[in-house]
């Protein structure tokens, strides 16, 4: 349980990361390529000592799926800092779970995988909340009228990352898990390095500094959720990772942030959080 328990921190402390960015200056792409960099770090030191892959197509395919995969883990990355400056760290960290109905609608379409009658549940909850969301929040100084177009793109972006994990399941080797997420994490650095060069940004020490602190936590999320499943079962770690890192978000947006959700806003997250839960423990 120690390490679900460190991997919902650590993933809560990406969105509050971002949070706490606002107040430092910094160039964008400069930091999210220290984020990318520190995450490519543990999968080099891992491969210290190990066999090169055999150059193959199985090993072309993993290459290209993570150049592919690259992208959208840096396209979602923007739409959270986007949403955490816009629409504050508790809507943000609930929307990037919610992506998780991204792979399950499509692997309903494309795979031929049926919902389970708690996953058509949470869909239509999820639904339900998005019509919540939109009724038009009372004014009031320092209180947060959501971008509903910000949490969509946000949803589907990090919805998108977690299905190509699904696709790459499908129609990569396995064997290559490995060196496909140290291409993942590499494609993403690369392309934040060239955006910085192509905008005349930097990387100085306030890159540095965010981009470690968004990196590490970032890796160790997945590395200690991956570690905690010998030891809690599938159906129990999956929805509380997620409703542990939306909690520990919200708490710490509200406390510490100051941030004011509307009624409205606040009666969705109540919405969403079950159906997160719903979602994870049907897949």
């Amino acid at each position: 349980m120690f390490f679900l328990i460190a991997a919902f921190i650590c993933s809560a402390m990406v969105s509050l990361v971002l949070k706490v960015s606002e107040r430092w200056e910094h160039d964008k792409y400069g930091m999210f390529a220290v984020n990318y960099s520190a995450c490519l770090i543990p999968f080099l030191i891992s491969r210290i000592g190990s066999d090169l892959p055999v150059l193959n197509a199985d090993f072309s395919i993993a290459l290209i799926f993570a150049a592919v995969n690259g992208f959208l883990y840096l396209a979602g990355m923007v739409m959270n800092q986007l949403n955490v400056k816009r629409n504050g760290a508790a809507l943000q960290a609930v929307f990037a779970r919610l992506g998780v109905m991204v792979p399950t609608c499509l692997s309903i379409v494309f795979f031929g995988e049926r919902p389970t009658p708690m996953q058509g549940l949470s869909i239509i909850m999820v639904l339900a909340a998005f019509c919540v969301m939109n009724i038009p929040a009372e004014k009031a100084e320092g209180r947060i009228r959501p971008a509903f177009g910000l949490l969509f793109l946000s949803l589907i972006t990090n919805g998108l990352t977690d299905s190509f994990l699904k696709i790459f399941e499908v129609f990569g080797n396995r064997n290559l898990d490995d060196w496909f997420m140290g291409a993942t994490f590499l494609s993403a650095a690369a392309i934040c390095i060239v955006i910085t060069i192509k905008k005349h940004g930097r990387i100085g020490r306030n890159e540095i500094a965010i981009g470690l602190c968004l990196g590490i936590p970032n890796y160790l999320s997945s590395l200690l959720l991956l570690k905690s499943l010998p030891y809690v079962s599938a159906y129990i770690a999956y929805p509380t990772y997620s409703v542990g890192a939306i909690l520990i978000v919200m708490v710490a947006g509200i406390l510490i942030f100051r941030e004011k959700l509307s009624k409205w806003s606040m009666l969705s997250i109540v919405m969403i959080i079950p159906a997160v839960i719903l979602l994870n423990s049907g897949a």
